[in-house]
Protein backbone atom coordinates (compact mmCIF):
# COMPACT_ATOMS: atom_id res chain seq x y z
CA UNK A 1 0.00 0.00 0.00
CA UNK A 2 2.64 2.58 1.13
CA UNK A 3 4.67 1.11 -2.39
CA UNK A 4 1.41 2.31 -4.53
CA UNK A 5 0.77 5.56 -2.75
CA UNK A 6 4.66 6.24 -2.96
CA UNK A 7 4.62 5.86 -6.85
CA UNK A 8 1.71 8.02 -7.04
CA UNK A 9 3.33 10.59 -5.09
CA UNK A 10 6.68 10.32 -7.19
CA UNK A 11 4.21 10.14 -10.58
CA UNK A 12 2.24 13.70 -9.56
CA UNK A 13 5.60 15.24 -8.51
CA UNK A 14 7.12 14.52 -12.34
CA UNK A 15 3.95 15.43 -13.82
CA UNK A 16 4.14 18.69 -11.61
CA UNK A 17 7.63 19.96 -12.59
CA UNK A 18 7.39 22.83 -15.01
CA UNK A 19 7.86 22.16 -18.72
CA UNK A 20 9.93 24.75 -21.27
CA UNK A 21 6.73 26.84 -21.29
CA UNK A 22 7.33 26.62 -25.25
CA UNK A 23 4.21 25.83 -27.16
CA UNK A 24 3.79 25.63 -30.69
CA UNK A 25 0.80 26.10 -32.65
CA UNK A 26 -1.87 23.79 -33.28
CA UNK A 27 -1.70 24.35 -36.91
CA UNK A 28 0.33 24.19 -40.15
CA UNK A 29 2.71 27.08 -41.14
CA UNK A 30 1.71 29.25 -43.75
CA UNK A 31 4.09 29.31 -46.16
CA UNK A 32 5.06 33.47 -46.03
CA UNK A 33 4.10 35.87 -49.39
CA UNK A 34 6.55 39.01 -49.69
CA UNK A 35 5.19 40.40 -52.78
CA UNK A 36 4.36 43.68 -52.21
CA UNK A 37 3.26 47.47 -53.79
CA UNK A 38 6.05 49.98 -53.28
CA UNK A 39 6.09 53.57 -53.80
CA UNK A 40 1.76 54.31 -53.36
CA UNK A 41 0.49 57.65 -54.94
CA UNK A 42 -2.80 58.57 -55.07
CA UNK A 43 -4.33 60.87 -57.72
CA UNK A 44 -7.91 62.07 -57.08
CA UNK A 45 -10.37 62.26 -60.34
CA UNK A 46 -14.04 63.15 -60.61
CA UNK A 47 -15.08 61.06 -57.94
CA UNK A 48 -12.66 58.27 -57.72
CA UNK A 49 -9.13 57.67 -56.41
CA UNK A 50 -6.39 56.35 -58.58
CA UNK A 51 -3.54 54.20 -57.07
CA UNK A 52 -0.17 53.70 -58.60
CA UNK A 53 2.73 52.06 -57.52
CA UNK A 54 5.48 49.61 -58.57
CA UNK A 55 5.12 45.90 -57.79
CA UNK A 56 8.08 44.26 -55.85
CA UNK A 57 8.15 40.67 -56.38
CA UNK A 58 10.52 38.08 -54.86
CA UNK A 59 11.60 35.19 -56.14
CA UNK A 60 9.13 33.26 -57.91
CA UNK A 61 6.07 35.42 -56.11
CA UNK A 62 5.44 36.93 -60.14
CA UNK A 63 2.59 33.96 -60.67
CA UNK A 64 1.46 33.73 -57.06
CA UNK A 65 -0.77 36.75 -56.47
CA UNK A 66 -4.31 35.83 -56.40
CA UNK A 67 -5.76 39.34 -55.40
CA UNK A 68 -5.07 42.22 -54.08
CA UNK A 69 -6.80 44.29 -51.08
CA UNK A 70 -6.92 47.92 -50.68
CA UNK A 71 -7.36 49.47 -46.69
CA UNK A 72 -8.77 52.48 -46.44
CA UNK A 73 -9.81 55.21 -43.95
CA UNK A 74 -12.21 58.13 -44.16
CA UNK A 75 -12.32 61.40 -41.88
CA UNK A 76 -13.99 64.50 -42.26
CA UNK A 77 -11.90 67.32 -43.07
CA UNK A 78 -12.16 69.43 -40.25
CA UNK A 79 -11.02 66.91 -37.38
CA UNK A 80 -8.51 64.43 -39.59
CA UNK A 81 -6.31 62.37 -37.24
CA UNK A 82 -3.04 64.27 -36.49
CA UNK A 83 0.41 63.58 -37.55
CA UNK A 84 1.70 60.41 -36.32
CA UNK A 85 -1.56 59.37 -34.62
CA UNK A 86 -2.88 55.80 -35.57
CA UNK A 87 -5.08 55.40 -38.35
CA UNK A 88 -8.18 53.43 -38.04
CA UNK A 89 -8.96 51.39 -41.56
CA UNK A 90 -12.86 51.05 -41.72
CA UNK A 91 -12.70 48.36 -44.44
CA UNK A 92 -10.89 47.41 -47.67
CA UNK A 93 -11.85 46.43 -51.11
CA UNK A 94 -10.97 43.49 -53.03
CA UNK A 95 -9.48 43.43 -56.40
CA UNK A 96 -7.99 40.47 -59.02
CA UNK A 97 -4.28 40.13 -60.09
CA UNK A 98 -5.54 42.45 -63.10
CA UNK A 99 -4.39 45.24 -60.80
CA UNK A 100 -1.10 44.04 -61.99
CA UNK A 101 0.62 44.75 -65.54
CA UNK A 102 4.32 45.07 -66.44
CA UNK A 103 5.26 45.06 -62.66
CA UNK A 104 3.19 48.42 -61.74
CA UNK A 105 0.20 48.65 -59.61
CA UNK A 106 -3.31 50.43 -60.70
CA UNK A 107 -6.46 49.88 -59.24
CA UNK A 108 -9.43 53.04 -59.08
CA UNK A 109 -11.40 53.38 -56.10
CA UNK A 110 -14.78 54.63 -56.53
CA UNK A 111 -17.26 56.66 -54.70
CA UNK A 112 -15.06 59.46 -53.26
CA UNK A 113 -17.28 61.35 -51.25
CA UNK A 114 -16.18 65.64 -50.89
CA UNK A 115 -14.80 67.09 -47.92
CA UNK A 116 -13.02 64.21 -46.98
CA UNK A 117 -9.36 62.93 -45.67
CA UNK A 118 -8.79 59.25 -46.92
CA UNK A 119 -6.39 56.44 -46.33
CA UNK A 120 -5.36 54.05 -48.02
CA UNK A 121 -2.55 51.04 -48.33
CA UNK A 122 -2.16 48.10 -50.38
CA UNK A 123 -1.46 44.43 -49.86
CA UNK A 124 -1.44 41.21 -52.69
CA UNK A 125 -3.09 38.24 -51.49
CA UNK A 126 -1.45 35.04 -52.35
CA UNK A 127 -2.44 31.53 -52.38
CA UNK A 128 -4.23 29.87 -49.97
CA UNK A 129 -5.41 34.15 -49.19
CA UNK A 130 -2.50 34.40 -47.76
CA UNK A 131 -1.77 38.23 -47.40
CA UNK A 132 1.58 40.07 -48.11
CA UNK A 133 3.22 43.16 -46.19
CA UNK A 134 1.27 46.42 -46.46
CA UNK A 135 2.48 48.82 -48.57
CA UNK A 136 3.14 52.43 -46.86
CA UNK A 137 0.36 54.46 -46.63
CA UNK A 138 -1.02 57.33 -48.73
CA UNK A 139 -3.09 60.20 -47.39
CA UNK A 140 -5.65 61.72 -49.77
CA UNK A 141 -7.43 65.21 -49.35
CA UNK A 142 -10.75 65.38 -51.57
CA UNK A 143 -12.37 69.06 -51.19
Amino acid sequence: MRLNLALVMITALLLSLPSCGKKGSPFLPQEGFDARVADLNANQEESSVLLRGDVLFPENATNRVTGTRVYFAQYPSESPPCEGCPIEYQGYRSFGPEVIQDKRFSCTIPDIRRNQVYFFKAAFVGPGGVQGPFSDFVRVTVE
